[in-house]
């Protein structure tokens, strides 16, 4: 049983497309954070820095202030420092991450088209109470976060989506190219082949999948951890333009790293187990990839525009779109949508069935194939 194992394994690990698009996929991430480290500036005084020398500056200078975030301690910040802006003559940024976060999360610049220094200012009235009041109130913990605020765009998006595709193009063949190839029906007439043999064959899938994610997960952490540190991992995570105050979100960023990983996992594995159920379906791999990407973006085509348009009624679309939001491709983005906990629970559990039934229907599709 394990010589299946192994040999399922190495036929998947076999495909030369799949590296390819994993080490562009890993070099594309260290291009873009060796690109954002470059192009990292900050000012002191007068002098501007760049590079690593600007990141290690910001960082010295936000532990002045890290802790709980305060009116005094906002006041104090911009006093010394100003508003945050980019000078529109030289295209040059003006500030330093202490400077730029109270700018861009307490004042107008968002809103205006071109800030200049003149026209940006504090929120007022139902603006402030709007749109920054809560980052007094809720206690939050400031620190500097700004390379985990690119890194939960990066993995959570760019890496999760890119890695997604690579499984489904990787995971395609399990079943079907024993159709193809027209070994399912010798592989079929052994005891071991009807049995423990397919279930092999889905743990080989499941364990390619788990072994890629985890080894990616490792490096992307670490080629950011390597840049910067652990500052900021224990600030809050409502600081990264990601974390959400409305649905249910961890209180840290390391928290919010962690949540965005066991999202993503388990949307790999739902993955992995529906892929499997169209392979033993389709005759050939080509058509499982096609089948399988398509199964992955009818998620997209419900939520942004069949369900919109609720032709099917209020409560029927209610249920379709919680069941659509539940797949793969919304699973891995649940911490972008602020739902609350019971509601993440409960896609999980759908989540859940879903791959169940689908393993099964694999194991019994490709069980009772007969040529």
């Amino acid at each position: 049983m394990w010589k299946i194992f192994q040999e399922e394994f190495y036929k998947i690990a076999s495909k030369k497309i799949v590296w390819i698009g994993l080490f562009c996929l890993l070099g594309f991430v260290r291009y873009r954070l060796a690109m954002v480290v470059d192009e990292y500036t900050m000012t002191t005084g007068r002098e501007t820095i760049c590079g690593k020398e600007a990141i290690a500056k910001d960082q010295e200078l936000t532990a002045q202030y890290a802790g709980p975030l305060t009116e005094e301690k906002v006041q104090t910040i911009y006093e010394k420092y100003g508003f945050f802006y980019i000078n529109s003559e030289t295209g040059e940024q003006n500030g330093n991450y202490c400077s730029r976060f109270i700018t861009e999360r307490m004042t107008n610049s968002r809103q205006l088209e071109e800030p200049a220094l003149d026209d940006i200012q504090f929120y007022q009235g139902s603006d402030w109470e709007n749109n920054a009041a809560y980052l007094l109130e809720d206690g939050l913990r400031f620190d500097y976060v700004y390379g985990w605020d690119d890194l939960a765009e990066t993995y959570g998006i760019m890496v999760i989506f890119c890695l997604s595709a690579l499984f489904m193009i990787g995971l395609s063949s399990v079943f079907s190219e024993e159709y193809s190839l027209k070994t399912a029906d010798i592989l079929l007439t052994t005891r071991r082949g009807k049995g423990g043999g397919i279930w092999m064959k889905a743990a080989a899938a499941f364990g390619f999948t788990l072994s890629i994610y985890f080894a990616v997960t490792v490096y992307v952490w670490a080629i950011y951890l390597n840049v910067f540190g652990t500052q900021g991992l224990d600030a809050s995570s409502v600081m990264i333009g990601w974390g959400n105050r409305w649905g249910y979100c961890p209180d840290t960023v390391a928290g919010f790293l962690l949540y965005q990983f066991w999202l993503g996992l388990a949307g790999m594995i739902l993955l992995t187990a529906v892929v499997l159920a169209v392979s033993a379906l389709c005759k050939n791999a080509f058509l499982a990839v096609v089948l399988s990407l398509t199964l992955y973006l009818i998620p997209v085509v419900w939520l942004k525009l069949i369900g919109p348009m609720r032709i099917f009624g209020h409560t029927v679309t209610k249920a379709v779109s919680h069941f659509m939001a539940s797949m793969p491709v919304y699973l891995t983005m649940t911490w972008d949508f602020g739902f609350p906990a019971e509601q993440v629970m409960m896609h999980l559990a759908i989540a859940l069935a879903v791959g169940v039934a689908g393993v099964w229907l694999g194991y019994w599709r490709y069980r009772g194939y007969q040529g």
